[in-house]
């Protein structure tokens, strides 16, 4: 089951909550002239990342959209593995679509080289098919095709032809090769294109377009029964005739069945091309790793023509292996991550780099799952069911993250997340454990600095047992989850530090700074199995000023209420034996009132040009909303959990 239609649950709760606190902070900044957050990975390139095959490092999957994609040739790139099928035509009860065609190879490309990509679907792609004729005539498929910028085509996957509206059987053409089949009733079924010139209609079918002319498929001739229309493709097929009359005998048809449409491979720009073509109905390729089959026993399957169904949808796969490759994955949030039973994980991040620790961008890695203790975890899919694998793509800074992760078991324990690229691969580990505290970020959440300087405002984490505060003494230690050198570090130097809670159960993290990397870092605070996390940015420097640490342009740096030592095993020091609570809220849950973590690119505003009363004003408002959202979080824990699954 899809986590949408699941039954309501602490974690979904709290969801919702985070939302609703969400949106107070962004009409806060929309009101203030600021920009809102966007999600790390929001600005990536289009098509959907996939799993690469072996050698290469970035991938990405494009299906039928209304409109082209453009794919823009990432860094280091010069050529691309290209998999293209168009789309089936559809069948009916007696005769059955054509099968779209499929083209291969390495394409040529420049970085930074924009490609212009349409996949043919119903309705969708670089060329659209005939429409079948009246009565049970049937449409034929659309083209795929990648072009460049200025249209010029480098490769052409055409659509197979329409059946046709007769009561005997026939077969469509199937789509190019260079040349389209024709449809198989004689002297009826419209013509295959041949190359790039259009395929011939039969009867009163309508030829293909020619290349130089667009390359649609023609129109299914009409009548009481009508004919297929042809493929689209480099050229188009021509339609099959229709007819007043239709046959009695099966072996007779008046009628007759689209052509397919040709396919193409520019010489000059694609390498090894392989121009396949379908057996009548069944697609081309359907042993290629990027071939798809249909959910349902109704749809056909990638390319394939229709058996009393609509064609199979085309797509695109474009594959690519970067220079320099990625050296290594660092963990730059959710390192030790730890959540309650039945709560959601927050997402957890990478950062690819390469042998000099640059940031390497769209490049594809894989999470999965590993559950040894049977916690059930899931990752959320939008659009999906949910799963223990999904692909993500880095952003322009190396970075990418989980979506949140569900658990389907009230179980304690731990699961692996492992990231794997091509070249590297890291493990999180996820430990599900009762406990008593909550930890929330009440200060500090999603500021930025520039690179060198100190950011203005402390990270302040409030920490509760059995929703009332800790004695002051508790110990809280906060952690930089990036180990590289470039990243934020406490005084300027230290990646973990250990504080005091005070009289209101409140740790004052000392000053951190800034370092040269720049980019979201996420800072968690943890007691004990608690935790909550800090999102922070650094953005490049202007220059103007000396950096160094301490030299903040805020407020004054807070001072520590203990020795700020980094320690291996935070404990509170009040307290310190955790039972077994019903209200404690662990890492994860999102007890954060901003959601500090969750991968925020923050962005520059234009508070500078509001009037401080003004500023007052919106952001009150703003904050009222979202201590609706904080109290959401209160009360979530005290709903019945209830399993994924029912159970």
């Amino acid at each position: 089951m899809h986590h949408g239609s699941a039954v309501a649950r602490r974690a979904g709760f709290r969801r919702g909550a985070a939302a609703l606190t969400f949106v107070a902070l962004a009409a806060g900044t929309a009101l203030t002239g600021a920009p809102a957050a966007t999600a790390v990975g929001g600005q990536a390139p289009a098509g959907k990342a996939c799993t690469p095959t072996e050698g290469f490092s970035g991938c990405r999957l494009f299906l039928p959209t209304k409109g082209d994609q453009d794919f823009t040739v990432p860094s280091g790139v010069t050529s691309l593995d290209v998999r293209a099928w168009g789309e089936g035509g559809t069948g009916n009860s007696m005769a059955y679509g054509g099968a779209g065609g499929f083209v291969a190879g390495a394409l040529k490309v420049s970085p930074g080289e924009v490609l212009s990509l349409a996949v043919g679907g119903p309705g969708f792609g670089d060329a659209l098919a005939g429409k079948g004729g009246s009565r049970g005539g049937e449409r034929g498929g659309n083209s795929s095709a990648v072009r460049t910028s200025g249209g010029a085509p480098l490769v052409v996957a055409g659509g197979g032809g329409g059946a046709g509206g007769d009561t005997a059987h026939g077969q469509a053409g199937a789509a190019g090769g260079e040349n389209g089949q024709d449809g198989s009733e004689k002297d009826r079924g419209g013509k295959g294109a041949g190359g790039a010139k259009g395929g011939a209609g039969t009867g009163n079918g309508a030829a293909g377009a020619d290349r130089a002319k667009g390359g649609a498929g023609g129109a299914g001739g009409t009548g009481r029964y009508g004919g297929g229309g042809g493929g689209a493709g480099y050229a188009g097929g021509g339609g099959g005739t229709g007819a007043e009359t239709g046959s009695t005998t099966g072996s007779n048809p008046a009628t007759g069945s689209g052509g397919g449409g040709s396919s193409y491979a520019e010489p000059a720009r694609v390498d090894d091309a392989r121009l396949v073509v379908g057996d009548k109905y069944t697609a081309p390729e359907k042993k290629d790793p990027f071939w798809a089959s249909s959910d349902n026993p109704i749809d056909s399957g990638v390319a394939e023509g229709g058996v009393d169904a609509p064609g199979g949808p085309g797509r695109i796969v474009l594959q690519w292996r970067q220079t320099p490759a990625t050296d290594r994955l660092v963990q730059v949030s959710g390192t030790d991550a730890t959540t309650q039973p039945g709560t959601d994980v927050r997402p957890l991040a990478v950062v690819a780099r390469d042998k000099d620790g640059k940031p390497v961008a769209d490049t594809s890695v894989t999470f999965t799952v590993e559950d040894p203790d049977g916690l059930k975890p899931l990752f959320y899919l939008t659009g999906g069911p949910d799963d223990d694998e999904t692909v993500v793509a880095t952003d322009a800074r190396g970075r990418a993250q989980t979506p949140w992760i569900g658990l389907g078991s009230r179980k304690e324990g731990s699961f692996t997340v492992r990231a794997t690229t091509l070249g590297a691969s890291t493990a999180f580990t996820v430990r599900v454990t009762e406990s008593p505290y909550t930890v929330s970020a009440v200060g500090g959440n999603e500021q930025k600095a520039e690179q060198g300087r100190d950011f203005a405002d402390a990270l302040l984490a409030r920490v509760l047992r059995s929703g009332r505060p800790v004695p002051a003494g508790t110990e809280v230690e906060f952690r930089v989850e990036d180990g590289d050198e470039g990243a934020p570090r406490f005084g300027g130097e230290e990646r973990v530090v250990r504080v005091r809670t005070d009289g209101s159960g409140t740790a004052t993290a000392p000053a951190l700074t800034a370092g040269e990397g720049t980019g979201t870092y996420t800072v968690a605070a943890s007691v004990g199995a608690a935790m909550t996390q800090f999102a922070v940015e650094v953005v490049p420097g202007d220059g103007t000023q000396e950096p160094g640490p301490g030299d903040a342009s805020g407020s004054p740096s807070p001072s520590p209420t203990a020795d700020p030592s980094p320690s291996a095993d935070p404990s509170p020091s009040a307290e310190p034996s955790p039972s077994t609570g019903t209200s404690g809220t662990t890492g994860g849950d999102g007890t954060s009132t901003t959601g500090g973590g969750t991968s925020t690119a923050l962005d520059g505003g234009s508070l500078a040009s509001t009037g401080a009363g003004g500023i007052g004003l919106l952001l009150a408002a703003a904050a009222g909303l979202a201590a609706v959202g904080f109290a959401a979080f209160r009360l979530a824990p005290r709903l019945k959990l209830r399993a994924r699954d029912g159970a």
